[in-house]
């Protein structure tokens, strides 16, 4: 997909891409910082016990992503920084960058899909009990266990024929032979549509707090905090990701490419200011 952009482009792309990679991290890092200063304080129910090991893991999971991104990006030669050498990417190394990136991206998604559920089981189930441990093995389950199944079957069903990553300029998924960048376009946009159907739920029972329905007059504090976190990533994350799946159907628009390069880059800085800062309890 490169090929169709500019050079002036790529290299606008690039800038934006690695000053942008580069606050997210150190964003991220921050966040991270903040989570174990507070732990303790912040831990003490079942509800804001995992609503923080949410957020720690949404950070850990970005962060390493990126980190595999640098790596990718290192391994791959693209047109922009090599002109007149051969662009096309080392097969294992650059899978391997992938596959990281890939299952790492997909973490994120699936830690943001076990905040919309706790903020479900909170709004709904307000007199149900959970204990932290089977909340952590739900969280972990599904925060990890269901990416680590795409991931790999991802790679099973693409790698034969060379199919699983781009050939040339950039260490990621394939779009043009298998498609496999669906393998994380799906999943990603699905957890964005589950998230809002649960953000509209929970209005709904906000809404119904002042005309008798007990469940909502015990609505924890903490269950409003995980809304607007929610009610703020979840838009952001899906329209990053609506924006890329538009550079793929229009790949020579300058304005969807920059647009995408930017959202996608300052992730871990919407975690930081929407995740924790703006958390009265932890500011």
């Amino acid at each position: 997909m490169l090929d169709t952009i500019p050079k002036s482009l790529r290299e606008i792309l690039d800038v934006i891409t690695y000053v942008g990679v580069g606050i997210s991290m150190g964003s991220l890092v921050i966040c991270l910082i903040i989570e174990g200063y507070v732990w303790k304080a912040m831990t003490r129910n079942s509800i804001g016990f995992m609503r923080h090991v949410s957020i720690v893991n949404i950070a850990v999971s970005l962060l390493i992503a990126d980190i595999c991104f640098i790596i990718g990006a290192a391994i791959a030669k693209n047109a922009a920084e090599n002109p007149g050498e051969d662009h096309k990417v080392p097969l294992a190394s650059c899978s391997t960058a992938t596959f990281f990136t890939h299952f790492f991206y997909l973490a994120l998604f699936f830690w943001m899909l076990v905040s919309g559920l706790l903020l479900f089981y909170g709004t709904v189930m307000v007199f149900s009990q959970m204990s932290k441990s089977t909340m952590l093995a739900i969280g972990f389950s599904l925060g990890y266990g269901c990416p680590l199944i795409i991931a790999v079957i991802t790679v099973a069903s693409t790698a034969s024929g060379n199919g699983y990553i781009k050939e040339y300029d950039t260490c990621w998924l394939n779009w043009d032979k298998t498609k496999a960048l669906l393998a994380f376009v799906i999943p990603a946009l699905t957890i964005v549509f589950i998230n809002f159907i649960i953000l509209i739920v929970v209005l709904f029972k906000m809404l119904r707090r002042g005309v008798g329905d007990p469940t909502a007059a015990n609505m924890p504090n903490m269950v409003v905090v995980i809304a607007r976190c929610l009610a703020i990533l979840t838009p952001l994350f899906g329209l990053t990701w609506a924006l890329g799946v538009a550079t793929m159907l229009a790949p020579t628009d300058k304005g969807l490419h920059i647009a995408f390069a930017f959202f996608n880059s300052l992730q871990g800085f919407f975690i930081l200011v929407f995740g924790t800062l703006l958390d009265s309890k932890v500011c």
